[in-house]
């Protein structure tokens, strides 16, 4: 055996003892485990007699598809043999559940490819009912990333747990095991465990103590509370629930003055400042105090800073068809922002990429003014 065979077989080994002890984050008494297995049905065998009575795990079935052998997902006859693929684990699995009951477990073993594994996520997603397959509230999902190339398998249970385990709370979490560089893994599993995170913290000492490697929760995705049809609050709260002296004073030391709009646009057209400096002094007609300041040293583009009575505006060009603008006016009403930005774009092929707004003052303003009535408190004081 070559120095890679030795450091694989060491690291599944760490791999079958990390998922022995990660089968008590369900309680179930003894579990019934389901292994995919990809080509390698021999040594799909021998990695799952390596679980057999180790932890609660009791039972466990391998399941593969001997059509997948060799697959070529470009080939004529891909699709059939896909399908073909999908139908064998329907009629596999559903016999073991009429024999033995449903599963806690399924472990995507190290051999399976993203081409079985897809099959089995496509057998699962067309069940009416997965509590049909998997123990509800007491089932968990496996599967190790050795390297880079295992990245597709955290791809697969995170769309087992949108596209399959759909009800919340489940959770998809990420655990990074680590010791020499050759040791490095990282589990992944899918559960509908509702203490996770407290049971994490016990499972992945179990873990260290049998593996002998250091671990570290990385990520845990979801864990959200079950959908309650026609819920019913037992105290609904009000505002005078809560102690609102600091929002008011908050509040009331707001003092809107005006409004600043950002724009970012785009023309399929070459510009030139000619027609951008034309554009700005039509959006600008009407006041007198007006004064425009071109500045075109500063790269492909130019700078436009326009002032006058009510506000101020700064043009960016970056010299081909982007155009930044950014408007300041003490007139905050909305619709004059408005006028402002139809006349610049007007005869140049300007398109809005992007649009925000923010009221401007002093005092911590996050009101417009038009909403800021300040002679009275607002309705939640």
């Amino acid at each position: 055996a070559t120095v890679d065979d030795v450091a694989y077989t060491a690291k599944q080994v760490s791999i079958n003892k990390a998922f022995a002890e990660m089968a008590f984050l369900v309680d179930d008494g003894e579990l019934k485990a389901l292994v995919l297995c990809g080509d390698d049905m021999a040594t799909c065998e021998s990695n799952s007699d390596a679980l057999k009575g180790k932890g609660s795990i009791g039972q466990v079935v391998n399941i593969g598809c001997p059509m997948m052998k060799d697959f070529n997902q470009f080939g004529e006859r891909a699709r059939y043999i896909l399908d073909s693929c999908v139908d064998h684990l329907v009629k596999t699995i559903n016999m073991s559940l009429e024999r033995d009951g449903l599963f806690n477990i399924i472990i995507i073993d190290s051999t399976a490819d993203s081409f079985i594994a897809s099959a089995f996520l496509k057998m699962m997603k067309i069940e009416e009912d997965k509590y049909e397959t998997l123990k509800k509230g007491k089932f968990i999902i496996l599967s190790a990333m050795a390297d880079k190339s295992d990245e597709w398998r955290g791809n697969f249970l995170k769309s087992f747990k949108e596209k399959v385990v759909t009800s919340d709370p489940s959770v998809y979490v990420e655990v990074a095991l680590y010791g020499t560089a050759d040791d490095d893994f990282k589990l992944l599993l899918v559960s509908e465990h509702g203490d996770i995170v407290n049971e994490l913290k016990v499972v992945t000492k179990l873990v260290e103590r049998t593996t002998g490697l250091e671990s570290e929760v990385r990520l845990i995705n979801g864990g959200l509370w079950l959908m309650q049809e026609n819920f019913q609050a037992s105290h609904p709260y009000s505002p005078d629930d809560y102690d609102q002296v600091s929002p008011l004073e908050q509040w009331k030391s707001q003092h809107p003055l005006g409004l600043q709009v950002i724009s970012q646009m785009e023309s399929e057209k070459l510009l030139s400042k000619f027609v951008l400096r034309a554009s700005l002094e039509r959006a600008t007609t009407g006041d007198d105090s007006i004064e425009i300041r071109e500045y075109d040293d500063l790269g492909d583009g130019c700078v436009f800073m326009a002032t006058w009575s009510k506000g101020g505006v700064f043009v960016l060009w970056d010299g081909r068809k982007h155009v930044d603008v950014n408007l300041f006016g003490y007139d905050s009403d909305v619709s004059s922002v408005e006028s402002f930005l139809k006349w610049f774009k007007r005869g140049n092929a300007l398109k809005t990429a992007l649009y925000d707004e923010h009221p401007r003052g002093f005092g911590r303003v996050v009101s417009y003014q038009h909403d800021s009535d300040r002679h009275n408190d607002p309705h939640w004081a």
